[in-house]
């Protein structure tokens, strides 16, 4: 359990652990190696230069120009060098290690036996005869003053800074790949992709992160196969539906055929009938356009002439009412498209303005292009109807399979705006519905100007 939780765990604790004990054991190991030159630093760290600077600045500035010596040496060196007169006490009033007075005796005894040579002798002489000795205190170094000199302290920075990188990068990767394959896994099931799989790019990889991914790939198979079931019983239904429907259309005609049948009731079993005609391709449409079987076939059309071709199919059911259709096109609307699909989506929400208009009432259409700054420009095309309008929370449903405003008396199946939809976002546009403030019904249908 929570096996995510241990690695970032045990992943920072051990990086906290190597990085702090990697510190102290390099200013331990760089301490121990200090300590064990301290016979031979004088000639290995260039303390004979050191030695004959500080004489010559002696020579020419006196004791304030040895004092701002020793200081700058003091703020450079990680090894202290002393500055002693003969009775011991440092010029810049440093403690003095016990080692250091035994070197400071034992280059006074040398210097009492006989003079040393150029390459031994640390002796310092003021132009006023004062005299002061040079000495390294080796067990004057601290991992406080390791750190406080830059010179020292740049290089385990700069690594540190390199390996917090290094660390943070691989820590980040192993964190954001899963986040993005699971991100790219959303994006495909809300296009309606549900064949995308997560869980097997993640290789042996064992967490909370593939387990989440394990349980997505579970639930994007369920919903394939729930919608792939869907699909195929309204596939199935509306086929087998075709067969007997077309057996009761030619009884139809052969009772017609006959002496002494009765009109009426003949008008209304063929009325039923070919409202059962409509609703079974309504729905081999609907079935078609969501599961993306029928493919959209694109061509240079004018959009300002397909709407007034299904305005003037539309007049068909509007003129018995005394219901007039005012098509108002400002722009033609060029666009790339499958003609019959567009016609279709169109004509669907004629039909649905058409039905909920009063007799005489008055439908306005219209269509124009839209450009803003910066951004693609779109085809706009609004339908007004002078209905009764919808519920502010039906908005929404009307555009959802076999939906109806009014159940009791509405003559439509629910599936009209429902295709147009399809219909309408196969292109990427939009279409959306809103009751008007004047009254009635507006639907807009927003389709982008260029689709390449």
């Amino acid at each position: 359990m929570h096996r995510l939780f241990w690695k970032l765990f045990l992943t920072f604790w051990l990086a906290l652990l190597a990085f702090g004990g990697g510190t102290l054991f390099s200013a331990s190991m760089y301490l121990e190696h200090l300590r064990a030159l301290h016979d031979e630093a004088h000639n290995k760290l260039g303390f004979k230069d050191r030695a004959n600077t500080a004489r010559e600045i002696a020579a020419r500035k006196g004791l304030p120009g040895l004092t701002a010596w020793a200081e700058q040496v003091e703020s450079e060196e990680v090894l202290p060098i002393l500055v002693l007169d003969p009775a011991g006490h440092d010029l810049l009033n440093r403690d003095v290690s016990g080692m250091a007075l035994a070197h400071l005796h034992r280059h006074q005894d040398v210097v009492r036996a006989h003079l040393p040579d150029e390459q031994h002798y640390h002796g310092v002489t003021l132009p006023d005869g004062r005299e002061y000795w040079l000495v390294m205190d080796t067990l004057g170094v601290s991992l406080k003053r390791c750190l406080s000199r830059p010179r020292v302290i740049a290089v385990p920075l700069i690594l540190a800074t390199f390996a917090s990188i290094l660390f943070g990068l691989l820590l980040a990767q192993y964190l954001a790949v899963p986040m993005l394959r699971l991100r790219r896994a959303t994006i495909a099931y809300a296009a309606g992709d549900l064949s995308y799989r997560v869980a097997p790019g993640f290789g042996r990889r064992r967490d909370e992160v593939v387990d989440l991914a394990i349980s997505l790939d579970e639930m994007a198979e369920s919903l394939e196969a729930l919608l792939e079931s869907k699909r195929a019983l309204l596939r199935d239904v509306s086929h087998e539906l075709r067969s007997p429907l077309a057996r009761v259309q030619a009884a139809l005609g052969l009772a017609r055929q006959r002496d002494g049948g009765d009109e009426q009731e003949l008008a209304l079993i063929q009325h039923e009938t070919e409202r059962l005609n409509e609703l079974i391709g309504s729905i081999l449409t609907f079935s078609r356009l969501d599961s993306g079987l029928r493919p959209l076939h694109h061509r240079s059309l004018e959009l300002a002439g397909l709407l007034a071709e299904a305005v003037e199919s539309t007049r068909v059911e509007a003129d018995p009412r005394q219901i007039r259709i005012d098509l108002v096109c400002a722009d033609k609307g060029r666009f790339e498209g499958d003609p019959m699909m567009l016609y279709g989506a169109f004509e669907n929400v004629l039909r649905n303005a058409v039905r909920h208009t009063p007799d005489a009432g008055c439908i306005k259409v219209g269509l124009s292009e839209v450009s803003r700054p910066g951004q693609r420009g779109e085809i706009v095309i609004h339908v007004l109807d002078q209905g009764p309008g919808v519920p502010e929370a039906m908005l929404q449903d009307i555009f959802k399979p076999f939906v109806r405003v009014d159940q009791a008396h509405g003559e439509g199946i629910g599936l009209g705006l429902a295709i147009s939809q399809r219909i309408i976002q196969a292109y990427r546009g939009r279409i959306m519905a809103e009751n008007h403030p004047n009254g009635g019904l507006l639907v807009s249908i927003h389709l982008p100007a260029s689709l390449h």
